[in-house]
């Protein structure tokens, strides 16, 4: 079988080695584009986009995230607590880019006296930017 196998490629002419290789050259390509096109996890992962970042100026994270065929969503968050892997954060989402406007700066310190009043009881929690606003309502008596 293998004596065959390589008598047939002794055989073929240049001309059929350059149509075999062509065929592969297209053709790999294709049929990958065809998998991507039919598998809805790996489109996902191909058309969806997450990125992180960070600054010395503010002690918060934004976070950008699109999911395929979906505008961003930005994402500031705030540490509240550390145990071992686990991080808790206080976050805000929205659909516009806090950077545009000088909102982040606004928003991290918000999240950052939110961190604190959740911390300290006894200090007022801010209330939302740009409004007179309680983030936090207190209920009487644990109504």
């Amino acid at each position: 079988m293998l004596e065959r196998a390589v008598a047939s490629v002794k055989g073929l002419s240049i001309q059929n080695l350059l149509t075999i290789v062509v065929l592969f050259v297209v053709l790999a390509p294709t049929y990958l584009l065809w998998r991507l096109l039919n598998d809805s996890a790996m489109l996902g992962r191909v058309l969806s986009s997450y990125e992180e970042v960070t600054s010395d100026k503010w002690p918060c994270t934004l976070r950008i995230a699109s999911a395929r065929g979906a505008g961003d969503t930005y994402s500031i968050s705030a540490g509240f607590a550390y145990q071992g892997s686990e991080r808790w954060t206080l976050s805000v989402l929205m659909d516009r880019d806090p950077r545009i406007g000088g909102e982040l700066d606004s928003y991290c310190e918000t999240l950052q006296l939110l961190v604190d009043a959740m911390r300290d009881p006894t200090k007022h929690p801010p209330p939302f930017p740009g409004t007179q606003d309680e983030i936090i309502h207190m209920y009487p008596n644990g109504q």
